[in-house]
């Protein structure tokens, strides 16, 4: 297993992913809207319609974790962490 957090927070509380990492790092989320979200993906997943990455699943899967928590993608910044 591989163990990933996906970032989200607003551009309005955020001016670079770099800020947001560096908010997650420095103590996780504060009075700033962002989301966290840590999850395990297999490191063998076979998808059959295409041939995607470990990386690339998890992506879908933290945009999904986001979305279904009333994230979008319109501003907002986003980044996918492997721990």
């Amino acid at each position: 297993m591989k163990t990933f957090t996906y970032l989200i927070g607003t551009t309005d509380d955020f001016e670079s992913i770099e800020d947001l990492k560096n908010t997650y790092f420095n103590g996780g989320v504060t009075d700033r809207n962002m989301s966290v979200f840590t999850f395990d993906v297999p490191e063998h997943v076979e998808v059959s319609t295409n041939s995607l990455t470990v990386r690339e699943i998890a992506t879908y899967i933290g945009r999904g974790l986001a979305f279904s928590n009333d994230w979008c993608m319109d501003g907002t910044l986003s980044t996918l962490l492997e721990a």
